[in-house]
């Protein structure tokens, strides 16, 4: 990381995250798809970026964390990018430490780990869409924990851009 000239200690230590949730305007598992995960691979890595994405029932659920300017010009191109509309944004703040500090981009979709049946069983609510803040970062810690998320930084060794969400009998890759 880069410390700007003047900056204190608690500055160049402070961090922000950003958790939001958003609808997809590409279909699941389509190079379009998959081309959101090798973006974030490297935009991250260089930024000292990490977090959480998560698809599933034609949403994106993402949490991302790191240093406040680069967060923000990371918002900035998730606004405008064209493969997601309608975000809304369930947290936004300051933290002492990260989550996902292992994560370039953690990744589950319905397929690898399902918000969905995960709260069926636990009584909440089972709409991603609908869901607060809380459940969604209890659903991300418990996965990305219990070894069914992936990174792409784990996937970059596979060939091809679609062998990043298929394997070879159709299932989920990732």
């Amino acid at each position: 990381m880069v410390i700007a000239a003047g900056a204190s200690s608690y500055e160049c230590n402070m961090l922000h995250f950003w958790l939001y949730v958003s609808a997809a305007n590409v279909p699941p598992r389509s190079v379009d798809d998959a081309l959101i995960y090798l973006q974030a691979r490297n935009r991250n890595a260089a930024r000292g970026i990490s977090g959480y994405l998560h698809r599933e029932d034609g949403y994106y659920v993402q949490y991302v964390e790191g240093p406040p300017a680069e967060l923000d010009q990371l918002k900035n191109l998730i606004r405008r990018d064209w493969r997601h509309e309608n975000i809304r944004v369930l947290a936004d703040g300051s933290i002492m430490a990260r989550k996902f500090f292992a994560w370039d981009m953690a990744f589950t979709d319905a397929e690898t780990s399902s918000f969905r049946a995960i709260q069926a069983l636990s009584g909440g609510e089972t709409d991603i869409g609908r869901a607060s803040a809380e459940e969604i970062l209890t659903f991300m810690e418990r996965t990305a924990l219990s070894g069914r998320a992936r990174s792409v930084s784990q996937l970059a060794g596979h060939s091809g851009v679609s062998s990043l969400i298929f394997a070879p009998d159709g299932h989920s890759g990732v």
